[in-house]
């Protein structure tokens, strides 16, 4: 894409995020990251640091740096993509049920890192907040609604 759009065209980032999952997927983290980052670079000069689809990447960026044994700068980048998300969802008129979904797997993710961290409390505070929309926008009896459940379920057990 990059020999007929450009290098920092919006659609080369699109193509690079999908490699950085397929990557990601491999656990292939490193070239993941690698990836994410040129990924994240093109969508902040195209769109700005405050917007959804940088949120994205953030989020993606995250999910490597714990791969790669860094928990507390995935939670502190998990947080700065909610913050994007939150703000974004403010200036809209209505969310659309898949930037809503955003939010809460952004704040899954969170939870999760919260938990490893074991920071119990907080992670059961983003489990909430995820399952609260996750209900919202796909009901009650959803898988990921489940797994949410489970995981507010886990963090619950250790908090009490």
């Amino acid at each position: 894409r990059r020999l007929f759009l450009g290098y920092d065209h919006p659609e080369v980032a699109v193509s690079l995020d999908e490699t950085g999952i397929q990557l990601f997927a491999q656990e292939q983290f490193q070239q993941a990251l690698q990836v994410f980052e040129e990924a994240l670079t093109i969508r902040i000069k195209t769109y700005g640091p405050d917007h959804p689809k940088v949120a994205l990447v953030l989020n993606n960026v995250a999910c490597c740096k714990f791969q790669m044994k860094n928990p507390h700068l995935a939670v502190e980048m998990f947080s700065n993509a909610h913050d994007i998300q939150q703000t974004a969802m403010g200036t809209s008129a209505k969310a659309a049920d898949l930037d809503l979904l955003h939010v809460a797997t952004t704040l899954c993710n969170r939870g999760y890192m919260k938990l490893r961290l074991k920071l119990y409390e907080e992670a059961r505070a983003d489990f909430d907040n995820a399952l609260l929309v996750q209900q919202s926008v796909l009901g009650d009896n959803h898988k990921t609604v489940k797994d949410t459940i489970s995981n507010l379920d886990f963090a619950n057990a250790f908090h009490s």
